[in-house]
Parts: C-alpha cells; structure tokens; sequence
C-alpha cells in the first residue's frame, strides 16, 4: 500500500496532474451545490433520485480526491475550473429559460447535467491514464472507481431522457418568452463584456472549500448551500414560474 512520502522537485507532467487534481476538487466540491439545486428543480421522482442520488456519490468522490492528495503528499487545496464554472453557468441559463414542472425543463436540466459529467469522464479519465503513467496504482484505483460511477449516472440521465422526458417536452407548448428565437440580425463575433470580465477576474482566483459557485463567479458561503441557482443577479430570490405541466393519466 503506497503511504505519504516526502518528495523532491516533481517533473513537468505531475504538476500537471496535480493541477488537474485541483481542478476536478474545485469542481467536485461545488457540483453538490448544483446537484442539490437541480433536484430541487426537477419535476419527476425519478429525475430527482438521479440528481440526489449522484449527490451522495459526489461526496464519496472528494473523499477519494482527499485520500490521493494525501498519498501524494499534497494539501487538499481546490484551484479554480475555467470550464466547469462554464457548466455550472450554462445550469442558471436552463434554470431561468424554462417552465417550472414541465418536462421541456427536465430535459433541458438532463442535458446541461450530462455535459457535467462528460467533462468528468474525460478528466478522470485523463487523470488515470497519467497516474498510470507516473506510477500511482493506488490512484490509478481509487479514480477508476469514481470514473465508473460517472459513467454510470451519464447512462443513467439517458434512459430516463429516452424513457419519456424527451418525448414529452417534444410535445409541450413553449412560449417565445420562455425560449425566444435568437436575433440573428445583431449576432457579433466580438466577446460579450461579461466573458471578457470573466477572462480578466480568473487570474490569481483562490476558490477553496468555503465558496460557492455564483453567476458573478467564486465567493465565500458556507459549503452543501444551493444558494447558486436560486437569487437573482441582484442577490433577491428567484419567483417561482408556473406550473403547465399537464399530469400523466
């Protein structure tokens, strides 16, 4: 059984690996926020389950991201994740284009969910791959693990998307105030001054476990909140929409 030792200088490709270590804890620590959110959004039982169950999976997750940064000898320190803030971003944008209760925002929360956890399997994977290479079979085992249980809730979204979800939004009257056709008229390829305020706050970002993902990006809260999703951009709570869904007979 590998133990924490004490190393020299590591090589160019560990700190690598170490930094997506980082990155992925940031990550972890702050999709429970997200996952708790989602499910309190979600209209069906089962969409719900999906959401908390892999909730309590996420946990199991960062102990497992814990338990390598102490074999590696490494302080559980989480560093700022560029794309998966972009995720959690475009969660609020679903959140806040669709109906509450209908099946057109349970599809679209299914969506944005899976592309979390593509950018999870692709990143763990990577992560084993290099550990493999590097010589940390322990690691090797422990995020094997997690990238299994990833896999598994992706497969999970898409069975109850194609069960009924899908079928359903594709039927399900949606308001051109709810989903408004895009003006093509005014499209630019100039960056929108909020990504390029995003891009000129991102360096010297220190998000550890006390902060939350926000619209406005990383600050302090109390960490397992699902205060990210629900306050408005101006800190005031989110009104609920109403309810269209039709129920099932």
């Amino acid at each position: 059984m590998e133990t924490q030792v004490e190393k020299e200088a590591p090589s160019g490709l560990e700190l690598f690996y170490q930094t997506l270590l980082q990155e992925i804890y940031w990550s972890e620590l702050h999709l429970r926020d997200v996952l708790e959110s989602m499910e309190e959004r979600a209209s069906t039982d089962e969409l719900k389950s999906a959401f908390r169950n892999h909730r309590e999976e996420t946990s199991n997750q960062i102990s497992r991201l814990e338990k390598i940064f102490y074999l590696e000898g490494m302080g559980a320190q989480p560093m700022f994740c560029v794309g998966m803030q972009g995720l959690f971003d475009e969660g609020w944008q679903v959140i806040d284009e669709t109906e509450e209760g209908s099946a057109h925002r349970d599809a679209a929360l299914i969506v944005a969910a899976q592309k979390v956890e593509h950018y999870e399997i692709a990143t763990y994977g990577s992560l084993s791959t290099l550990a493999k290479t590097l010589g940390f079979q322990e690691a090797v085992d422990l995020l094997e693990q997690t990238l299994a249980e990833e896999k598994k809730a992706d497969g999970t979204l898409t069975a109850l998307a194609e069960r009924d979800i899908n079928a359903e939004a594709s039927i399900e009257a949606v308001s051109e105030e709810q989903f408004p056709v895009p003006d093509t008229a005014n499209i630019t390829t100039e960056s929108e001054p909020s990504v390029n305020t995003m891009k000129a706050g991102i360096t010297g970002v220190d998000a550890g476990a006390g902060s939350k993902s926000t619209r406005e990006g990383t600050e302090a809260s109390t960490p397992g909140s699902a205060e990210a999703l629900l306050v408005n951009d101006d800190g005031t709570p989110k009104a609920k929409k109403k309810n269209t869904r039709k129920a099932k007979v």
